[in-house]
């Protein structure tokens, strides 16, 4: 129960002294909100990937043209990454980086996993192809190596299959967030 306060006649007539001259706002309607009091809590890629950018230069060793590149979060199983790394998820989109320089490529794979997760696509095909200059690693490849590593919306990312480009593209599976909860 709330502890009553006892106030003097000097704190009412302070009280008093500083309303005076004002008047009572009357309204008659009231108008209710129905946006969240909260932050928007919609994930932003962009951001993401300037903090990693800033973050570099990466401790992630540098892989070859043939090498695969392969990763999982903790809370995937490793018969889902099997299941990934075989291609046996649909793929529902595609990216293909060929030609563009590492901050196109950047720009072009923030646009798109940002897309992505407001279609609601989970498994994508990134195709960053095996380099051109056989002598040096892969440039993109093992860029998208090091962003996909500390993107939170990233699960699992692994060399695609053959059919599907094998060590040039890479599949990635994406966390699963609805619109409803982009929103909130």
């Amino acid at each position: 129960m709330p502890k009553k306060i006892n106030t003097t006649q000097q704190d009412i007539d302070a009280f008093q002294k500083a309303v005076k001259g004002t008047r009572l706002l009357i309204q008659k309607k009231v108008r209710l909100t129905t946006h969240s009091t909260h932050p928007s809590k919609k994930h932003n890629i962009h951001n993401d990937l300037e903090d990693i950018i800033l973050d570099e230069p990466s401790t992630i060793q540098s892989v070859s043209g043939e090498a695969s590149i392969i990763y999982k979060h903790s809370s995937i199983s490793h018969k889902r990454l099997r299941k990934l790394k075989k291609g046996q998820y649909n793929v529902e989109a595609v990216l293909d980086l060929h030609g563009m320089s590492v901050e196109k490529a950047r720009i072009a794979i923030t646009h798109f996993l940002q897309d992505c997760l407001n279609q609601e696509q989970r498994v994508v095909l990134i195709i960053h192809g095996k380099g051109r200059h056989h002598s040096k690693p892969p440039i993109l490849k093992n860029k998208l190596n090091h962003w996909l590593r500390h993107l939170t919306i990233v699960l699992a990312f692994s060399a695609a299959p053959p059919a599907q480009g094998g060590g040039g593209a890479t599949v990635v599976l994406l966390k699963n967030i609805s619109r409803r909860r982009l929103i909130e």
